[in-house]
C-alpha cells in the first residue's frame, strides 16, 4: 500500500514538473516573440562578470536576455553572439555592473546621416550598400531626393556608380558613432543599438573601448512550417528516384541512360582500385629556379586530349555571396529578353524564394525565364531547415520548380538522376549576353555564410553556354535524347550577340561527361607538368589519384598547398578530408583549414587557373554533369592568386601536426572513394 502511495506521489510530482516546464517554455516563446516583434522595449542593460544583460518587464514580471561576452575573447573574429532567456533575480543591479546605454532615436539619426554621406551627387545614380543581411540601393531620385530600397526593387534605369560592403559600412557607421560619443562627452562606453525588421536579431552591441561591434541573435522560438510532410517526402523520394529517374528517364533517354550506366560501372571499378600512395623518402626543398610549365605546349596537349572549346571572354571574379548575388540580381532586374538558370540546388529558404519571386515577376514582365534544377536535390531541400530562422509567416513550399511556375509565365524543369547522375553545374545566363558560373547554388548559405566563388563572363563564350543550356533544356523535357539530338542537329543558329572585343582573354570549357572525364584529365596533367606551384582549394577531396600526383609534385620541389574547409557540411567527407590531409602533410604539402565552410572549387598550376563546379571526388570527376574553366591569362591568374589564395592562406589555420583520425578510417577512405 505504501508503495502504491509513493508511486502515486511520484507520478503526481513528475506530472507537475512537466507541466511547469511546458508552461515555462510557452512563456519563453511569448517573451522571445514579443522582443522579436518589437512589442516590448528593454528597460535596462548592463555588463557584469563578462556577461551582457538586457532587462525586460512584461506582465508584471522581469527577465533578462543574456549573452556571454567571454566568447569574444576566445574568438576575436566573432561577429554574432547568441542570447538566452533568464528570469530576473530580484530587481537590483549587481554592484560590479557597468551600465550600457540604450540608444533610441539618436541611433537612427546616425544611421540616416551615414547613409546620406554615401548618396551619389547626380540624379538617377545609385550605390549598392550592404546593411546587415540586406542588399540595398541608395540612389538619388530625379528630383534630387534620396531613396533607399532593397536591391531587387531598385529602378532599372538607375546608373550604378559604386558599392559599399557590409564590413565597410559597419566601419563607417562605427567611426561616426565613436565621434558622436566623444562629442557628447557621455559617461558611457557601451551601447545597445536597436535594429528593426531583422528577424531574430534585435540589437547591435557596441563597446567603444574595445572596438567591438557585435550582432546579437535571439534563440529560435518556433519551427519552420513546411508544405512537405514526412510521408510526402518519403513518397516523393521513392517516386522521383525509382519511377521518374529509372523508368521514365530510361524510356525518354535510352542512349544517355546506357552511357551513364557504363560510366557508373567503369568509374566504380576505377576508383575501387586506387593507386598505392607512396610516401616520399625525403621531402626536398622548394625549387628555386622560378621556372614554370610551358603553357603553349600544355594548351596543345589540351587541344588534343581534352577539349578544343576555347573562346574569348571578358571575365570578372566574384568572391562570396556579397559580390555575386547583387551582380546577378541587378542583371536579372535589367534583363530585356531572357533569364536562364541551371543549378544543382535552388533552396526553398527565404533567400531562395526571394530569387524565385524575382524570376516569377520578370517572367510576368514578358522575359523568357527558364529554370533547370536537379530532381533529387529539389526534394531533399523541401525538408531542409533554412540557414536562418525566417519569421512567423514563412512557409516552405513542396518544390521550388512548382513554386517558380505558380502564378507566373516562368518554366521550370528538373534533371533526372538516372544511375545516380546529378547535374552539378551552376550556370546563370541573362539576355544571352552575360553568364555566371562557378560553385554557387541559390540559397542562404551561399549568400551569407559559405565561402565560395563565381565568374561573370561576357563575350563569345556566352554563346556556347547558351547552346549548352538549350540542349539541356530539350533533354530535360519529355523528348529526352530525341529532343536534344534534334536541337543539336536541326535547330536554327541563334542570333550572335556576343562578339569579340579587344581586351578579352581565352577561356577553355571543360566538362565531366559519361566516360569522358575532361576535368580530371586536364588537372592531372597540369599537376604532372607544374614546376613552381600548385594551389588548390576544394571542399571534398577524396580522389586518391589526385593525392598521389600532388605528393609526386612535392617530391619534384613544387610548392604544393591545399585549402580545405574547417567546417564541412558533410560529416563523412570531413572525416575523409582529415585522412587526405594527413597523407599530404606527411609528405611536405602545406595544408590549411579555412575558418568556416569553404565551397570554393579553384586551382592554380603555375600560370594556369581552373575555376568551376567540380570537386576532387568520384562524383564530380567521373559521374556528374560538371563544367570548369581553364584560364591562362597572366592578369587573371595574378588576381586569383591575390584575391583568393593569398587572402585565404592568411585567413586559414595551417596544419602543424598530424590529425587524430578514428580507427575506422580505412572504411571511411574506401567509402568516400565512391562518393
Amino acid at each position: 500500500m505504501r508503495l502504491k502511495i509513493f508511486h502515486f506521489i511520484f507520478c503526481l510530482l513528475a506530472t507537475f514538473m512537466l507541466c511547469a516546464c511546458a508552461t515555462q517554455q510557452r512563456k519563453g516563446r511569448q517573451v522571445l516573440k514579443a522582443v522579436d516583434g518589437g512589442q516590448i522595449n528593454p528597460s535596462q542593460a548592463f555588463t557584469s562578470a563578462q556577461k551582457l544583460f538586457i532587462r525586460y518587464d512584461m506582465e508584471g514580471k522581469s527577465f533578462y536576455l543574456q549573452a556571454n561576452l567571454k566568447e569574444l575573447e576566445e574568438n576575436p573574429r566573432l561577429s554574432v553572439l547568441g542570447l538566452s532567456v533568464q528570469a530576473a533575480d530580484g530587481k537590483t543591479t549587481p554592484a560590479q555592473a557597468q551600465a550600457v546605454a540604450l540608444a533610441g532615436t539618436d541611433w537612427f539619426i546616425l544611421l540616416r546621416d551615414t547613409l546620406l554621406s554615401l548618396l551619389p551627387q547626380n540624379p538617377m545614380e545609385g550605390r549598392v550598400i550592404f546593411i546587415q543581411n540586406y542588399e540595398t540601393m541608395l540612389y538619388r531620385r530625379q528630383d534630387g531626393t534620396a531613396d533607399l530600397v532593397e536591391l531587387n526593387d531598385a529602378p532599372a534605369d538607375v546608373k550604378l556608380v559604386g558599392r559599399v560592403s557590409s564590413q565597410a559600412f559597419r566601419t563607417l557607421l562605427y567611426e561616426r558613432l565613436k565621434q558622436a560619443v566623444i562629442a557628447t562627452q557621455a559617461p558611457y562606453t557601451k551601447y545597445l543599438l536597436t535594429l528593426q525588421n531583422v528577424p531574430l536579431s534585435p540589437f547591435l552591441y557596441v563597446d567603444v573601448e574595445k572596438d567591438q561591434v557585435i550582432q546579437l541573435k535571439l534563440p529560435d522560438y518556433y519551427q519552420v512550417e513546411k508544405e512537405m510532410t514526412g510521408l510526402g517526402f518519403s513518397l516523393s523520394f521513392i517516386y522521383s528516384f525509382f519511377v521518374k529517374s529509372h523508368l521514365f528517364g530510361v524510356i525518354k533517354a535510352p542512349f544517355t541512360s546506357t552511357h551513364r550506366l557504363v560510366s557508373m560501372g567503369t568509374s566504380t571499378l576505377y576508383t575501387a582500385l586506387p593507386p598505392k600512395i607512396n610516401d616520399l623518402d625525403q621531402v626536398p626543398p622548394l625549387a628555386s629556379s622560378g621556372e614554370e610549365m610551358d603553357l603553349q605546349d600544355f594548351n596543345k596537349w589540351l587541344d588534343k586530349h581534352v577539349s578544343r572549346q576555347n573562346y574569348k571572354a571578358h571575365v570578372t571574379l566574384l568572391i562570396d555571396g556579397e559580390e555575386f548575388f547583387p551582380h546577378f540580381i541587378l542583371a536579372m532586374q535589367r534583363a530585356q529578353e531572357s533569364i536562364f538558370v541551371r543549378t544543382y540546388i535552388f533552396a526553398a529558404d527565404p533567400y531562395g524564394l526571394k530569387i524565385a519571386d524575382m524570376l516569377r515577376e520578370r517572367s510576368n514582365d514578358g522575359i523568357d525565364v527558364r529554370v533547370i534544377v536537379d530532381e533529387l536535390n529539389t526534394i531533399l531541400n523541401s525538408v531542409k531547415d533554412p540557414e536562418f530562422t525566417p519569421g512567423d509567416h514563412f512557409k516552405m513550399p513542396k518544390s521550388i520548380d512548382d513554386y517558380i511556375e505558380k502564378k507566373s509565365k516562368a518554366a521550370a524543369r528538373t534533371h533526372l538522376n538516372t544511375w545516380s547522375n546529378f547535374d552539378h553545374s551552376k550556370v546563370y545566363i541573362v539576355d544571352r549576353k552575360i553568364a555566371y558560373t562557378g560553385g554557387m547554388n541559390i540559397g542562404e548559405e551561399y549568400r551569407y555564410t559559405w565561402h565560395d566563388m563565381m565568374l561573370a563572363l561576357q563575350g563569345p563564350v556566352v554563346g556556347r553556354l547558351v547552346k549548352n543550356f538549350y540542349e539541356t533544356w530539350s533533354f530535360t523535357g519529355w523528348g529526352g535524347d530525341y529532343a536534344a539530338a534534334y536541337r543539336k542537329l536541326f535547330s536554327k543558329r541563334s542570333r550572335d550577340v556576343n562578339r569579340e572585343v579587344p581586351g578579352m582573354i581565352n577561356v577553355r570549357l571543360m566538362y565531366t561527361k559519361p566516360t569522358d572525364a575532361e576535368i580530371f584529365k586536364a588537372q592531372r596533367e597540369a599537376i604532372r607538368r607544374a614546376k613552381k606551384r600548385i594551389y588548390i582549394q576544394n571542399a571534398y577531396f577524396s580522389d586518391d589519384r589526385i593525392v598521389d600526383e600532388l605528393i609526386k609534385a612535392r617530391g619534384r620541389g613544387v610548392d604544393v598547398r591545399v585549402i580545405l574547409p574547417g567546417e564541412n557540411d558533410i560529416g563523412i567527407m570531413d572525416a575523409n578530408n582529415r585522412i587526405k590531409a594527413n597523407q599530404l602533410f606527411n609528405n611536405g604539402v602545406k595544408v590549411y583549414f579555412y575558418n568556416g565552410m569553404s565551397h570554393v572549387k579553384a586551382a592554380l598550376y603555375d600560370g594556369w587557373a581552373v575555376v568551376g563546379s567540380a570537386n576532387f571526388d568520384k562524383m564530380s570527376l567521373f559521374i556528374n554533369s560538371e563544367m570548369s574553366l581553364g584560364i591562362d591569362d597572366p592578369a587573371f591568374v595574378a588576381e586569383l592568386e591575390q584575391r583568393l589564395f593569398e587572402k585565404d592562406f592568411t585567413h586559414s589555420k595551417p596544419m602543424t601536426q598530424e590529425l587524430d583520425i578514428g580507427w575506422a578510417s580505412f572504411l571511411v577512405d574506401a567509402l568516400t572513394n565512391q562518393l
